[in-house]
């Protein structure tokens, strides 16, 4: 079996539902209208940011034995539209939501290795993301490239914000599951990625 024939037709509609939303979102927020290139911009960082990160929680759960099937939050895509319209977005366009025979939920104290690795999934996927593009913007200014080093730039901040965000150790992200299975696993995934997001958190760009 195929991982796309995993993904069933109300869960793609979310998906692309929520992608649609996030891109428009995004759009918004980074240049206050929705030209060719900033939805082009825009699609590339949330596509990989958002679409990849949640694939990888779903896949790798079904690997385990898990149900997984991506949920799109409607309120949370209607909140997003407004708050873009006002110049800050907080994304919360849904969820993978797992479960088994023995109950997997947000607030469980008990972290299986199993659930551990899907919650490493997610973050993990942006964190590859972060340096591939990184790479390419760095190739891309050399190549005195504005358009594709404006791409590579946002699809490294968009991975690397939501890499950052998603390890914050508290529930319901996926840094308090991974806090409660592993301290050690967490100090070393989360504090460098946290730390390298701060300053551009503060509006810095270092790149």
């Amino acid at each position: 079996m195929s991982y796309l024939s995993r993904i069933g037709r109300p869960e793609l509609i979310d998906l692309l539902l929520s992608l649609i939303v996030l891109i428009i979102a995004f759009s918004i927020v980074g240049e206050r209208r929705l030209g060719v290139e900033a939805v082009l911009i825009s699609a590339v960082g949330v596509g990989t940011g958002f679409l990849l990160h949640e694939l990888a929680h779903k896949f790798v759960a079904q690997k385990y034995g898990y149900r997984a099937e991506y949920k799109a939050s409607w309120s949370g895509l209607f909140f997003m539209i407004i708050m873009s319209f006002m110049g800050f977005i907080f994304a919360a366009p849904g969820a993978v939501m797992i479960s088994k025979d023995t109950h997997f939920s947000d607030t469980s104290t008990m972290i299986t290795e199993e659930q551990l690795r899907i919650a490493l999934a997610g973050p993990m996927t942006n964190i590859i993301l972060i340096v591939f593009f990184l790479m390419l913007a760095m190739a891309s200014r050399k190549m005195i490239n504005p358009f594709l080093l404006e791409v590579a730039y946002f699809a490294f901040y968009i991975n690397l914000i939501l890499a950052a965000f998603n390890l914050i150790p508290v529930d319901p992200f996926d840094g308090g599951k991974i806090f409660r299975g592993s301290h050690l696993v967490w100090a070393i995934v989360a504090v460098p990625t946290i730390l390298l997001a701060l300053p551009f958190f503060f509006g810095f760009r270092v790149i």
